[in-house]
């Protein structure tokens, strides 16, 4: 490898780290017993439910905040918070990998309504 590729990997795997630390730091906020409770609330919230598809729409949604501001008329490269904004839609997009790979863990246990589940 040359040298400007070496900068641009280490400097890749470095924002990589550095993304990695910023989603443990922020998933401590959320508590231990639901790592994704920040997504079943919300998916309560707007949709009445928490399956697995709600709690990925809701995820997706908020990622969506992120890539408006990105997109978002005057946004250029040199806006301050234009960084902030790609690392929190990369976070966001690594949480609904796990949703998507994971979908029985994802999945709520419904309780028994007259003996039926609903």
């Amino acid at each position: 490898m040359n040298e400007k590729t070496n900068k641009f990997t280490d400097s890749c795997s470095n924002k990589f780290r550095e993304l990695a630390n910023l989603f443990k730091e922020k998933n401590k906020q959320y508590g231990d017993k639901d790592p994704l409770a920040n997504f079943r609330n919300g998916a309560m919230l707007q949709y009445g439910d928490d399956s697995r598809e709600h709690m990925y729409e809701t995820a997706k949604s908020y990622c969506l905040k992120h890539v408006a501001h990105v997109f978002g008329a005057g946004q250029t490269i040199n806006e301050e918070k234009i960084s902030e904004s790609l690392g929190d839609i990369a976070v966001y997009c690594i949480i609904m990998q796990y949703m998507v790979d994971n979908k029985q863990a994802t999945e709520t246990v419904k309780p028994k309504e007259n003996g039926n589940e609903y």
